[in-house]
């Protein structure tokens, strides 16, 4: 749990700091394009054999803010460049999942059903995760999966979110995905799987405002792209890029719900 003052700076920042950030996005995909590089989400990467040698692959999780996730796409949409978005149930917006299926864009689930049942059962170790706890996620999972082809007719991969509890556990929400799984549920890939992780040369992720909005895991896009990396993972989370004060009051009470 944040500590108070953690808690008001974290409010602070993100009311009166938080930048719009999308014109600086559509100006890193362009600089990614006009360095020869293939701008592509994970399925087509996944579909075509996993190609090296400039690709930069696009995945949005998308926690808290699907306003921002619908600006980014309209840049990727008008670029001619697609990615992958991962929605909560939270923040699953029927109207734009369908248009991004319809442009051909990967949508799945970001999925936390375990971290619900251990928040639920107010587990307090790892070690309380039963087999029967598990199967009952795993099949929890599998009506949530057919529940969004019901609704939406396609979903092909799936990304495990990375809520509060997973972290206080130290268990990830991808355990319940294993082949075995994925085989059954008709499921190519999970975007935590070792099979993808292993072939991607540069893996980077956006940060909040409250850390600098600062790039994680070691470069920016823009030094990849420059050095020439072969296969780069750009990870954002819209939230960090769109700026609205009263979206920003609804997305902080949203991730206060997390924890």
């Amino acid at each position: 749990m944040d500590k108070p003052m953690n808690r008001w700076k974290r409010i602070y920042h993100k009311l009166f700091r938080q930048k719009d950030r999308i014109g600086e996005y559509e100006a890193l995909l362009k600089r990614a394009l006009e360095n020869g590089y293939r701008v592509m989400s994970l399925l087509e990467w996944v579909r075509e054999d996993y190609p090296s040698g400039h690709v930069l692959l696009l995945r949005h999780d998308v926690d808290i803010d699907s306003r921002g996730a619908e600006r980014m796409f309209e840049v990727e949409r008008r670029l001619g460049v697609h990615a992958s978005y991962y929605f909560r149930h939270l923040t699953m917006k029927s109207s734009l999942v369908k248009r991004m299926l319809r442009e051909g864009f990967d949508v799945g689930l970001h999925y936390e059903t375990l971290a619900l049942k251990m928040r639920y059962l107010q587990l307090k170790d790892k070690k309380e995760i039963s087999s029967e706890i598990l199967l009952s996620c795993q099949q929890q999972l599998a009506g949530e999966i057919q529940e969004f082809r019901k609704s939406f007719g396609s979903m092909t991969s799936l990304c495990s979110h990375g809520a509060a509890w997973n972290r206080k556990l130290g268990v990830p929400n991808h355990i319940l995905v294993d082949d075995t799984f994925k085989k059954e549920h008709d499921i190519l890939f999970e975007a935590y799987d070792e099979a993808l992780r292993e072939r991607i040369t540069t893996y980077i992720s956006d940060a909040s405002v409250t850390d600098a909005s600062v790039w994680r895991y070691g470069k920016s896009p823009v030094e990849a792209i420059e050095q020439g990396d072969s296969v780069i993972l750009l990870l954002t989370h819209p939230e960090h890029w769109n700026h609205h004060f009263l979206s920003n009051v609804r997305k902080l009470w949203l991730s206060f719900l997390d924890r």
